[in-house]
């Protein structure tokens, strides 16, 4: 059976859709520390001296977006941090998305603690149904986190 390059792309296309969606659901406590773990190794290749940055720094990329990296927070164990695109939009100046990330050195893993409700946000956890419980919340936000690091390295971003 021959199928025409339109019906290929269409059924390449509509597999994609699907692998997305299942990776989107498949959640439970062991994928999401495995999502954690893949985040820290991700802020570490952007940011590889966190551990020496100072409470209360500022730290400004400028790429196709300025990227703020700001320390709230440092301890032995653990890092806070703000990390965000800053850009003109229509409204003025925007941070989106805008993430309060706390890395833990112990079990090298990086947790989404609250991040803005953008556009970009929005439309990306509208691909799933609302009230899910709270796993399925953070699973969402730390898979946001992870695609927007991801992103931010092959732009060419490093502080």
């Amino acid at each position: 059976m021959n199928f025409s390059a339109a019906e290929t792309t269409a059924k390449l296309q509509q597999r994609e859709r699907s692998l997305f969606m299942r990776k989107l659901v498949r959640h439970n406590l062991t994928s999401l520390m495995g999502l954690y773990e893949e985040n820290s190794s991700l802020l570490f290749r952007l940011i590889p001296e966190i551990r020496s940055l100072e409470v209360g720094s500022e730290q400004q990329l400028e790429n196709p977006l300025p990227l703020i990296l700001k320390i709230q927070e440092q301890s032995p164990y653990t890092t806070t941090l703000n990390l965000t695109h800053r850009f003109i939009g229509e409204s003025g100046e925007e941070e989106e998305p805008s993430a309060k990330i706390r890395l833990y050195y112990d079990s090298d893993q990086a947790e989404v603690l609250s991040m803005s409700q953008g556009e970009s946000l929005r439309s990306f956890l509208s691909l799933i149904k609302s009230g899910e419980e709270n796993l399925d919340a953070r699973w969402r936000l730390n898979l946001f986190l992870n695609h927007w690091l991801r992103y931010c390295l092959e732009q060419g971003y490093q502080f």
